[in-house]
C-alpha cells in the first residue's frame, strides 16, 4: 500500500510538472503570436503611410490647372443665382479648357443632345457662312458661264467638281436643319420629333427641295446649259438669315448693311452685264446699241466681259450716255435696268449718309451742347475765368469719353426691365463697388436700388466738390483719380484715392439737414 500511495503520488506530481510546461509554451505561444501581430500592425501602417506618401507626392507632381470660380461679391449682389456673364467652374472646369470643352459642359448641364443644333452657337454661324459661300457662287458663276460659252468650255471638269460640291452642302444642310433647335414660347426646343415636325412644316423646307431639283441632268442630252440649275437660287433664304445674323452681331452695324447694298448691286451689274450680250448675241451684234463684237480685242473673253459690265454699270447708275434702243427688246431691257439702278442707287446713297450721320452723331450732339453753353455764358456775362474751367470740363468729359454713351444707366438705357438694368449696372460699377468696405455687409435689395441710382460725375484738377457747412444731400464714390480734402488755410489734411466715399451720413439723412 505504500508503495502504491508513493507511486500515486510520483504520477501526480508528473502530471502537473506537464501541465504547467504545456501553460508555459502556450504563453510563448501566445507572447510570440502577439510580437507579430504588432509587427504585423506597424508594418501596415508603415506601408499605409507610405503608399499615402506616395499618393501626396504624385498628386503634388501633377499640376492641375487653376480654377476660375465665380466672384463672391457678385454672386451675392447678383439678381440671377448663376449670372450669365460669369464663366463658373462649371461652366469652364478651368481657365485652359478650350471652346469645344465650354460648349460640351454646357449641354450637359442642359441636357442637349450632341446631334441637336443649337443657332446661338458658332457651328451654326459658320454652317451658315458655308451654305452662304455656296449661294453666292451659283449667283455669280451661272449666268457668266451660260452667257460665255468658252468660260465653260475651258474649265468644265472645275465647275463640275465646283456644282457637286454646292450640291453637297446644300443636301447636308437639309439634315442640319433637321437638328436645328427653335424658340417656342421663349423656350429652346431640342426634342428631335419637334424639330423635324417643325422644319418639315415649315416653307422652308419647300424652298430646299425645290433647290435640289436635278434640272441640270439635262444638259446630258441638251448640251452645257448652266443655267439649268436655277432651282439653286431657291436657296437664297439661307444667304438672307447669314445676313441679318451677321448685322446682329457685328459692332458696325451701318457699314456692314452698306457692304451689302454694294455687293447687290455689283450681282446686278454682272447680271445685266451678261443678259446685255446675250440680247446683243441673240440680234446678232447689229446696230449701235448692241455689243461691238469685232475681231480683234472685241472677241477675247475678257473684252466681252468688262465691256457688257461696263453698260450695265452705266445703266444701273444712270450716268452713262448710251445709244438710243432700236428694238423693243433693247426698249424694254433698257427701262428695267434703268428702273432698279435708281432703285439701288438711291438706296445706298442714303445707307451711306445714315453711316456718315451716324458716325458723327455723338460729336455733333457735343458741339450742340457745347454750343449751347458758349451761348448761355455769353448771354449771362460770364467771366472769362469761369468760361474756362466750364470749357475745360467739357473738354476733359469729351476725351473721357463721358458725353458720348452717358454716365446715368436709366438714361443710356432706360428701356430694359428693372432687373436686368440692376444687374447691367453690378457689371458695370463692380470694381467701384467692390472697394467700397460699407457694401461687404449690406443687403442686396440696398444694393440693387443704389446701383440704380448712380451717376458719374467728372470733376476737373482744381474743382471744388463740396465745403464745410453745406447740406450733404449725396455719397461720393471715388472711382477714379486723388482727392484732397483741404483745411480753411489751404493745408492737405488727407488724400482720398479710388474706392474712398465720403457723404454716406448725408444720404442716411432723409430730411437733408445733415452738414
Amino acid at each position: 500500500p505504500g508503495g502504491g500511495q508513493l507511486l500515486q503520488k510520483s504520477m501526480s506530481n508528473g502530471m502537473t510538472q506537464g501541465a504547467q510546461s504545456w501553460k508555459k509554451l502556450r504563453a510563448v505561444m501566445a507572447y510570440y503570436c502577439s510580437l507579430r501581430k504588432i509587427k504585423r500592425t506597424k508594418s501596415n501602417q508603415r506601408w499605409m503611410k507610405l503608399r499615402t506618401t506616395v499618393q501626396i507626392s504624385s498628386a503634388m507632381s501633377v499640376k492641375k490647372p487653376p480654377l476660375k470660380r465665380e466672384d463672391s461679391f457678385l454672386k451675392r449682389f447678383s439678381t440671377r443665382q448663376i449670372p450669365e456673364t460669369q464663366e463658373t467652374v462649371e461652366d469652364t472646369g478651368s481657365e485652359g479648357a478650350t471652346d469645344a470643352d465650354k460648349t460640351m459642359r454646357r449641354r450637359r448641364r442642359l441636357k442637349i443632345p450632341k446631334t441637336v443644333v443649337n443657332p446661338d452657337e458658332n457651328f451654326y454661324f459658320y454652317w451658315l457662312m458655308t451654305v452662304t459661300i455656296s449661294i453666292l457662287y451659283n449667283l455669280w458663276t451661272l449666268i457668266v458661264r451660260q452667257s460665255f460659252p468658252e468660260l465653260q468650255e475651258n474649265a468644265s471638269r472645275f465647275w463640275l467638281s465646283c456644282d457637286c460640291l454646292t450640291d453637297f452642302v446644300f443636301i447636308v444642310d437639309v439634315a442640319v436643319q433637321l437638328r436645328t433647335g427653335y424658340l417656342e414660347q421663349g423656350l429652346m426646343v431640342y426634342d428631335s420629333k419637334k424639330l423635324a415636325g417643325h422644319y418639315l412644316h415649315s416653307s422652308e423646307f419647300l424652298f430646299d427641295l425645290a433647290s435640289l431639283v436635278p434640272l441640270d441632268i439635262l444638259q446630258i442630252r441638251l448640251g452645257a446649259q448652266p443655267l439649268l440649275r436655277f432651282p439653286r437660287f431657291f436657296k437664297v433664304y439661307r444667304a438672307i438669315k447669314y445676313y441679318y445674323i451677321v448685322e446682329s452681331r457685328t459692332v458696325w452695324p451701318n457699314l456692314w448693311r452698306v457692304v451689302n447694298l454694294i455687293h447687290i448691286l455689283l450681282i446686278l451689274a454682272h447680271w445685266f452685264g451678261c443678259f446685255y450680250f446675250l440680247l446683243s448675241e441673240a440680234e446678232g451684234f447689229q446696230g449701235d446699241w448692241v455689243y461691238p463684237y469685232r475681231p480683234g480685242d472685241y472677241a477675247t473673253l475678257t473684252r466681252k466681259y468688262l465691256g457688257s459690265l461696263y453698260w450695265s454699270t452705266l445703266t444701273l447708275t444712270t450716268i452713262g450716255d448710251l445709244p438710243t434702243p432700236e428694238t423693243n427688246a433693247e426698249y424694254v431691257f433698257t427701262i428695267v435696268s434703268y428702273l432698279i439702278g435708281v432703285f439701288i442707287f438711291a438706296t445706298i446713297v442714303g445707307q451711306v449718309g445714315n453711316v456718315i450721320t451716324n458716325r458723327n452723331a455723338n460729336r455733333l450732339e457735343f458741339e450742340r451742347l457745347l454750343d449751347g453753353a458758349k451761348t448761355y455764358m455769353r448771354h449771362h456775362k460770364v467771366p472769362g475765368g469761369m468760361k474756362r474751367r466750364v470749357l475745360r470740363w467739357y473738354d476733359y468729359s469729351w476725351s473721357r469719353g463721358r458725353i458720348q454713351g452717358g454716365g446715368d444707366i436709366n438714361t443710356a438705357l432706360g428701356l430694359l426691365p428693372d432687373k436686368l438694368k440692376t444687374e447691367l449696372a453690378l457689371h458695370v460699377n463692380l470694381s467701384v463697388l467692390k472697394k467700397v468696405t460699407i457694401f461687404q455687409e449690406c443687403q442686396p435689395e440696398f444694393l440693387h436700388d443704389l446701383v440704380l441710382k448712380m451717376k458719374a460725375y467728372i470733376f476737373t484738377p482744381g474743382d471744388s466738390i463740396c465745403r464745410k457747412g453745406e447740406v450733404a444731400r449725396e455719397m461720393f464714390i471715388i472711382a477714379d483719380g486723388i482727392l484732397e480734402v483741404l483745411s480753411e488755410t489751404g493745408k492737405v489734411l488727407t488724400t482720398m484715392k479710388a474706392g474712398d466715399f465720403f457723404g454716406e451720413i448725408g444720404i442716411l439723412n432723409l430730411d437733408g439737414l445733415n452738414k
